[in-house]
């Protein structure tokens, strides 16, 4: 959901004048903090965070502390037969553009409340649903979440390294849906 936080941000600072705008003034210079620092601010710590995630997805396939799935057990995570990948464009929108320019200008912390009552809301209901919340920062750096048709979930990414197709479960194996994959590039 972190476009909605972008948009949101610039449809704040378009609305409201430049709520955000602060002027520090240093013996040595003038910082002029907007909207715009704030949203780079904003794409630095995700981007850094997104990178994080990766290496841990990444680790976790290629030093897996967890339970390997039995050959057996692995064809419904081959590539031809998973349902759905990076879920559908209706969570996308639903997450990141209705909250980010639903904006109530009358009122500046209005409107930051709706925000975060919106996005509770849309948590809550992705959370309790069976569909795939789209992860464009993970689609971007080559990760996908994929569902199967028995209804779990497989990170997949695919490599040139890639020796032999296994698949290993994350987390707790006894109430676990969630495997992680490799495929050849």
């Amino acid at each position: 959901m972190s476009p909605a936080y972008f948009l949101f941000l610039l449809q704040l600072d378009d609305k409201f004048q430049h709520p955000f705008k602060m002027n520090w003034n240093i013996k040595i210079v003038t910082i002029d903090i907007n909207v715009y620092w704030w949203c780079g601010l904003l794409f630095i710590i995700l981007f850094f965070l997104t990178w994080f995630l990766r290496f841990l997805l990444t680790q976790q396939y290629i030093n897996s502390s967890t339970n390997q799935v039995l050959p057996g057990n692995r064809k419904s995570f081959e590539e031809s037969e998973l349902e759905e990948i990076n879920g559908n464009t209706m969570s996308f929108l639903l997450g990141n553009i209705i909250p980010a320019v639903l904006i109530i200008e009358g009122n500046l912390y209005g409107a930051i409340i709706v925000f975060i009552v919106i996005q509770i809301l849309i948590y809550t209901l992705i959370m309790k649903s069976t569909d795939i919340f789209p992860n464009i920062a993970l689609v971007i750096l080559g990760i996908n979440l994929c569902k199967t048709k028995d209804s779990k979930y497989v990170f997949t990414f695919k490599s040139k390294k890639f020796i032999d197709f296994k698949v290993y479960q994350l987390g707790e194996p006894t109430k676990s849906k969630i495997y992680i994959t490799m495929y050849k590039k």
